[in-house]
């Protein structure tokens, strides 16, 4: 029985501090984002997401090819 091994690569997961980050993450090679609810985030210095702003984040994301997360 042969038995195919498959070599997975790391995502590389990139946090997502507000929007210029966001965009950014993708382009420098970001596999995934994660993105803090504006009331939830634990980053002091981070201007984090509005509820309203996650639709418009997460397409941003994935057309970028990234997937998200929420924290």
């Amino acid at each position: 029985m042969h038995v195919q091994s498959e070599t997975h690569k790391p995502d590389l997961l990139a946090p997502a501090r507000g929007w210029e980050t966001l965009e950014y993450a993708p382009h420098f090679g970001a596999d995934a984002v994660y993105l803090a609810y504006h009331r939830f985030g634990t980053r002091a210095s981070a201007s984090n997401f509005s509820l309203d702003d996650l639709p418009r984040a997460a397409e941003l994301a994935h057309h970028a090819g990234a997937r998200v997360y929420l924290t």
